[in-house]
């Protein structure tokens, strides 16, 4: 056995080492390439449905038995002018009993129109058998989900989707995602969009290229509600307007403020204010847009919600508002008040009516809800 001197053992080690480092770092750089690779093309494409981890937390569960929805524009596509639309885009699966009676009552008031419930969840739940039951009692109703990268696609507000603005630096990225959407699939198929905070009791389709105003002292434009024909002019101004506008930390920047905004310079307005005559309860036109007074769509302003719970007011409504079309509850500031069943309140009263399935679903086993 030859025994290895401490020199010989000294150009051993060091010819090994050199050997490491002129085969090591060629790989180390061909690794630090391929990260930094990776890492652009995370930024250029951040992969299918990026947007849900932003707005999802977690609906979903496994003990539901689920429908898996039908995605719009890519399984069914919408006619146009003859829609109504109204989104789920908290990536709820299990939306709550007065978000399907707001979906029922529309579908059951306009039977010649197509209604969408646009759901950014890819599921629904289908455990107490309402959704299959809406489903199959009304032929006009579509519960879709939706792709926003395919719905966005070519359109105005594409690029500020996909830079993910909407959701960076803000308390409400599912209520901004909500107002772009919202216009969006309006401008692309036409019709009406409602919140699901609400009761239609009357036929929508006398009301065309609509507004409404959301309170007594008319001064605000209401976007829970409206109507427009597709690629609508007004529309296109909006989408244009809510880049240019928004704002991450201001609630309704991409909302009322611009709808209010783009109201002024349609009717030529230094102040909203003077878009109605004094005293004067009839719809305003300027152009090709009507401004409806808040008692077609929404009789009481956000402050007086709670007038739409107090028992024994149903009566009293249906005789007072006979121009009404829709109730707005206003879910966003309500505290979560609860419909008593049997109340005969306006709400109780609109649901007993224009939502028979859905308020027979959440009575069954409750007292209110």
């Amino acid at each position: 056995m030859r025994i290895l001197r401490p020199r010989s053992i000294f150009f051993l080690v060091t010819f090994t080492a050199v050997l490491c480092v002129y085969y090591m770092d060629p790989l180390k750089r061909l690794l630090a390439s391929e990260l930094n690779r990776l890492n652009t093309l995370r930024l250029i494409d951040p992969g299918p449905e990026w947007w849900r981890a932003h707005i999802c937390k977690g609906n979903a569960n496994d003990t539901y038995i689920n429908i898996t929805l039908p995605v719009l524009m890519r399984d069914i596509f919408p006619s146009l002018d003859k829609n109504i639309f109204l989104v789920e885009s908290a990536c709820k699966s299990n939306p709550a009993y007065r978000a399907w009676c707001s979906v029922e009552s529309h579908t059951r008031e306009n039977p010649n129109a197509d209604v969408w419930y646009v759901m950014t969840s890819p599921i629904v739940n289908n455990t107490d058998k309402l959704p299959s039951r809406l489903l199959d009692h009304y032929p006009n109703l579509r519960i879709v989900s939706v792709d926003l990268d395919l719905v966005f696609n070519g359109t105005t507000l594409e690029e500020f989707f996909k830079s993910g603005r909407w959701h960076r630096n803000t308390p409400w990225p599912v209520i901004q995602l909500s107002d772009l959407l919202r216009v969006l699939l309006t401008w692309r198929f036409g019709g009406f969009y409602s919140d699901t905070d609400t009761v239609c009791i009357k036929d929508l389709s006398p009301l065309e290229n609509v507004l409404v105003t959301s309170t007594t002292s008319r001064n605000h434009i209401s976007n829970g509600v409206f109507h427009f024909y597709h690629h609508h002019e007004f529309l296109t101004m909006v989408m244009s307007t809510m880049i240019q506008m928004y704002h991450p930390k201001a609630w309704g920047s991409m909302g009322p403020s611009t709808f209010g905004s783009c109201v002024q310079r349609s009717c030529n307005l230094k102040d909203i204010r003077y878009l109605f005559p004094k005293n004067s309860s009839d719809p305003v036109t300027c152009g090709n847009v009507t401004i409806l007074p808040e008692f077609y769509l929404l009789p009481y302003p956000w402050n007086q919600y709670r007038k739409i719970f107090e028992p024994e007011k149903w009566d009293e409504f249906v005789e007072t508002h006979s121009h009404t079309f829709s109730i707005h509850s206003y879910g966003k500031v309500n505290g979560g008040m609860v419909v008593k069943i049997g109340s005969n309140s306006i709400y109780d009263g609109a649901a007993r009516t224009f939502c028979p399935l859905s308020y027979f679903h959440a009575s069954a086993n409750h007292s209110a809800f």
